[in-house]
């Protein structure tokens, strides 16, 4: 089922297609029953409803909202799960006390961005990857580490890159994070063949040092 078809479409749509899936009128007026008891249980109960008239409003305005979660991270094996979260971060300020929150639990981090046509990123991404992580002291120009950082590296854009994609542009943002044992790479970004055509895609790589 195609649930932008259903709030979408004219009314006449919406009752062909709820009788090819087996809703009638009735089914639908008990479920908007339930609905409405479950949000007025979730009200006294001092939670939200689940979608609210503004919440409406704001998606069809195309108007964002700010989320606030809370992640524990504590075990060296999350190093993947952190350069997920810090390559997803939207603003400067956000990145930045995510970089401060890794930093206080010994763990360095740093992200950079890049962008262009697939075929000219090779070197671009190369040299943003290095350059970054070596100006911010996450990874030393040892053998060891240089190697795990291009290995999770390799790994975190075969993820993000699908094969075939030969003329596909790309905006992306990369967050490399290292804890004493393992370092992350992570790539979150826009892909598209075309301008209108952009979607978000992600990969990560994770390799022992």
């Amino acid at each position: 089922m195609i649930w932008k078809k259903i709030f979408n479409a004219p009314r006449e749509g919406m009752e062909e297609e709820a009788a090819e899936d087996g809703f009638d009128e009735e089914s639908q007026g008990d479920a908007e029953i339930r609905t409405e008891a479950a949000s007025e249980d979730r009200t006294r109960q001092g939670a939200p409803a689940a979608v609210s008239g503004n919440n409406r409003e704001r998606e069809s305005q195309g108007i964002g909202v700010e989320l606030n979660l809370s992640i524990r991270i504590d075990d060296e094996s999350q190093v993947g799960r952190a350069a997920l979260l810090l390559a997803a971060t939207t603003s400067n300020e956000a990145e930045q006390i995510f970089k401060n929150d890794l930093s206080s639990i010994g763990w360095r981090s740093v992200a950079t961005e890049v962008g262009g046509l697939v075929g000219d990123l090779p070197p671009k991404i190369t040299r943003a990857l290095v350059g970054a992580s070596l100006n911010a002291g996450v990874v030393e120009k040892k053998r060891n580490e240089m190697h795990a950082l291009m290995h999770a590296a390799l790994e975190a854009l075969e993820g993000f890159l699908a094969t075939g994609m030969l003329e596909a542009s790309i905006g992306a943002k990369i967050a490399i994070v290292r804890n004493s044992r393992w370092i992350s790479v992570a790539v979150m970004g826009d892909t598209a063949y075309h301008a209108v055509a952009h979607h978000e895609r992600c990969g990560l790589g994770v390799m022992h040092i």
